[in-house]
């Protein structure tokens, strides 16, 4: 048997949450936007990175729909001298997406060998 609501009783739509409105920096569900630059992606960005990976975001798929609080980037993933290895697209949550800077490792120049006696 249900319990008869009285008359001043407020709306149930009044206590829904509404999603924050757009802005540049965010999406109409108020998923944060992921702008171009270095991250590193943990756990916290999805399961799949047990293994954290440092990626050079290229862009954010705004044209796939997707689960509230997801998106879809392209990105490469970058190895420890901060060189680009691999393309990839990645279904992340941009929560969990930690801006970091590219590697400082020290680059070395090729060495050149003279192969001639006669430039010695």
């Amino acid at each position: 048997m249900s319990v008869p609501r009285p008359a001043n009783a407020a709306p149930a739509s009044r206590w829904v949450t509404r999603p924050a409105a757009a802005t540049p920096d965010r999406r109409p569900d108020g998923t944060p936007r992921v702008t171009p630059g270095v991250y590193l992606l943990t756990r916290s960005a999805s399961p799949q990175f047990g293994r954290p990976i440092t990626v050079r975001v290229i862009r954010e798929r705004t044209e796939r729909h997707t689960y509230h609080g997801w998106t879809w980037l392209d990105v490469y993933v970058l190895n420890a001298k901060g060189d680009a290895t691999e393309r990839r697209e990645l279904f992340v949550r941009p929560d969990g997406l930690r801006p970091t800077q590219p590697s400082d490792a020290p680059r070395r120049d090729p060495v050149r060998r003279n192969t001639t006696r006669a430039d010695r």
